[in-house]
């Protein structure tokens, strides 16, 4: 399904049929988002992931948003995915998310989901982008569900939320990346 734009993206590298590296809304306060892969949403027209990112966003203090991947191979289902990595193409990704996050400091919205377990490279290459995050100084968060004074920000395998399966009144909270490489669920998970 395709959603109009409240603003269209004015950021916009790839192309709408095999990749895309970044699509997004210059700003001064931007909300990074990273997914594990592209589907479908463009400069034109966003998808149901997309669509909440934007607003999500905008309800939560950001003035504007930008949509990374873990790896940039568009699929509309993670399953889809090649089963082998194209280095290349994940080297290019990586320049250009330490592109844009130079500016240091910035807050990034962990939004893989469950489709992070979907190939085997996935982590490998999350490792990378933490690798330039941490470089920058970028903190993580992870969005969720409040319920009782509680966010619940990651599913029954601690994966940090995908933003098509969140309210529009989620909430943030810090998500420690490197806890989640090192918790057992993580690793159990990945076994199977």
């Amino acid at each position: 399904m395709k959603y109009q734009w409240e603003t269209a993206p004015d950021i916009y590298i790839g192309d709408d049929l095999r990749r895309r590296f970044v699509l997004g809304v210059s700003g001064n306060h931007p909300l990074i988002c990273f997914g594990v892969n592209p589907s479908t949403a463009n400069h034109e027209y966003a998808d149901k992931t997309l669509h909440m990112v934007e607003q999500i966003a905008k309800r939560n203090g950001f003035d504007s948003w930008m949509m990374f991947n873990v790896y940039p191979h568009r699929s509309t289902d993670p399953k889809c995915l090649p089963v082998a990595r194209d280095d290349d193409l994940h080297h290019e990704n990586l320049r250009y998310i330490e592109r844009y996050l130079r500016e240091t400091n910035l807050t990034l919205w962990a939004a893989w989901g469950e489709p992070i377990m979907e190939r085997d490279y996935l982590m490998d290459c999350l490792y990378d982008i933490y690798g330039i995050a941490n470089k920058y100084s970028c903190r993580f968060i992870a969005f969720g569900k409040e319920e009782n004074g509680v966010i619940k920000s990651t599913t029954r395998h601690h994966h940090p939320r995908h933003p098509s399966r969140l309210p529009l009144s989620a909430k943030s909270e810090s998500f420690d990346v490197t806890h989640y490489w090192t918790n057992s669920n993580i690793h159990a998970s990945m076994a199977t």
